[in-house]
């Protein structure tokens, strides 16, 4: 063993001394990839013969496969083989060792051992192990750290893109429907007979839209124009009365008769939109039998349809014979094969009622009946 001469009065220390088979240190922060020790002070270490048949195999891939800390991977370090005596240096290439400085501080005994600076470097042919026999990091592949995307891929799990299930969102209504309902419920008898014009029109050009308006409110807006009692409302005086029968005969009359003639008594205007209630129900009334019938292949019976009954009891029993025609041509309008028998009975009825514009409403009724 070579010695290192030593100041007086310091501590005595070679260089390296060959533990007794010192126990292994698994602390894996000491390990250094490029050249693995475990246990060994950083000091001047030894060089043996390179280890071609080691004692124990133990795996070369990492333990755990799951996304951690960027870290080098953990190894698990060999045992300790039996300990050997040290091996001479060839005799060829000895080992110079410098002595050292007569100028170093003086070492404190709990100070680290001398630093290595002042020891010459050992040739690299004759001390520089081989990596591949020594280090299993070759044979591994190559750590990529966690932030790059291919590391990601194939350390962590793909997980199955969650599928969310949206609720299905309320469709908006298309028809305001309590702006009808007031508007045809507000005392004025133009509001009243401008918005049964609207719902007629709208039924007509976008029916899809107008099944909206199929709810009872709104036919029993209806039904309650066609029930109102007009008789005691005001009514055409005996000047307009004399007025009209002026006019129509075609007679000169002055500009304040003919303004007399053609203004409407509240009476008259609930009568008139009772005729405009009766057809509304019935267009509206056709539009929910059409409905029915292509969900459930079924036809609503005639006694069953929405203010169907209203519109026959103003046929039997109003006084007003322009109601009474009013009415033969809205139950024409909702007429189907399954109410071919009741409306027959009830135009034939009407074919002897005492108003002969009643009686020419009944009779072209029956006609178009007959033709389906």
């Amino acid at each position: 063993m070579l010695q290192v001469p030593t100041l007086p009065n310091q501590m005595t220390q070679p260089i390296y001394t060959q533990p007794a088979c010192p126990p292994p240190n698994y602390n894996a922060v000491k390990i250094d990839i490029h050249n693995p020790s475990v246990g060994v002070p950083n000091q001047f270490q030894p060089q043996y013969a390179p280890v071609t048949n080691p004692m124990y195999s133990y795996p070369q891939a990492q333990l755990y496969n799951y996304p951690q800390a960027v870290q080098q991977p953990y190894y698990v370090p060999p045992m300790c083989p039996p300990c050997e005596p040290p091996k001479t240096l060839p005799a060829q290439e000895p080992v110079n060792v410098a002595p050292v400085a007569p100028s170093v501080t003086p070492i404190a005994p709990q100070a680290v051992p001398v630093a290595p600076e002042p020891v010459a470097p050992v040739a690299p042919q004759a001390v520089q192990v081989a990596p591949e026999p020594v280090a299993p990091v070759a044979q591994t592949a190559p750590v990529e750290p966690l932030n790059s995307v291919a590391a990601v891929n194939e350390v962590a799990p793909k997980e199955a893109p969650k599928v969310e299930v949206a609720q299905p969102a309320d469709a908006a209504p298309q028809v305001d429907l309590n702006n009808f309902i007031a508007r045809l419920t507000n005392p004025d008898y133009e509001v009243q007979a401008n918005t049964m014009e609207e719902i007629a029109n709208m039924v007509k050009d976008e029916p899809q839209k107008a099944t909206e308006l199929l709810d009872s409110k709104v036919i029993d807006a209806l039904v309650n124009i066609v029930n109102t009692d007009s008789s005691k409302l005001a009514g055409p005086t005996q000047e307009q009365i004399a007025a009209r029968q002026k006019l129509m005969s075609g007679q000169q009359i002055s500009d304040e008769e003919k303004a007399l003639a053609v203004t409407i008594t509240p009476m008259e205007q609930a009568e008139r939109n009772k005729s405009y209630a009766m057809f509304t129900s019935a267009i509206l009334q056709k539009l929910y039998g059409d409905e029915v019938a292509k969900l459930t292949g079924t036809t609503v019976p005639l006694t069953e349809l929405p203010a169907a009954m209203t519109i026959v009891d103003q046929l039997k029993d109003n006084p007003n014979p322009m109601v009474r025609t009013s009415a033969i041509e809205a139950l024409s309008y909702i007429q189907n094969p399954e109410y071919k028998k009741d409306l027959t009975t009830l135009f034939t009825i009407a074919k002897n009622d005492q108003d002969k514009g009643v009686q020419d409403a009944a009779t072209a009724a029956l006609e178009k009946l007959n033709q389906i």
